[in-house]
């Protein structure tokens, strides 16, 4: 009986320190069932009016935000949306998953269609990204216009997503 405990003690131990490593690597890395998303804007201000199909002259990048929302559908308390990148050139092909300053996503989470909405928000909204709803205009709406995306994404790496006039594509994958 004594060397029966023993066994169940040390079996317990091992199972313990196996699920220790895992979550450790889990934590640093991302699995090949996780994605993460950085998003990247390649139009011309002087486009975004019409990329948006606004009337010419609506965007102001002094006023105005562009928000990307992700084709997922996560838990409330997990963020969901990112002020789009302008910066292009700063992407960095061979970055490494870093803990904290980025969100993984899981198969669970996406969305199917893999479609995100990009949003023109007012700066001075006084309200978290978090709770922006989709409608587009009326007094209390942040919203100035919304556009479908469709996101071809992998899993297993960070995706760095382009999204220019004629089309949308993942910079390191091309």
């Amino acid at each position: 009986m004594k060397k029966f405990l023993i066994g169940i003690v040390i079996v317990a131990i091992v199972l313990w320190g196996v699920l220790q490593i895992f979550n450790y690597y889990n934590a640093n890395n991302i699995m090949s069932n996780q994605t993460v998303f950085k998003i990247y804007m390649n139009v011309p201000e002087t486009d975004m009016d019409e990329y948006f199909g606004l009337e010419k002259g609506t965007y102001d990048p002094e006023n105005h935000l562009i928000v990307c929302k992700y084709p997922v559908q996560a838990a409330p308390f997990k963020q969901h949306e990112q002020v789009v990148d302008f910066e292009i050139d700063q992407i960095d092909c061979n970055e490494k998953y870093i803990k904290g300053e980025y969100i993984k996503y899981d198969e669970t989470e996406l969305n199917d269609n893999g479609n995100a909405t990009l949003l023109i928000i007012n700066k001075n909204i006084s309200i978290p990204l978090e709770m922006i709803d989709n409608k587009v205009g009326g007094e209390n709406s942040s919203i100035v216009a919304s556009r479908e995306v469709y996101l071809d994404y992998q899993m297993g790496i960070i995706n760095h997503i382009v999204l220019s006039k004629d089309k949308t594509y993942d910079y390191c994958n091309q």
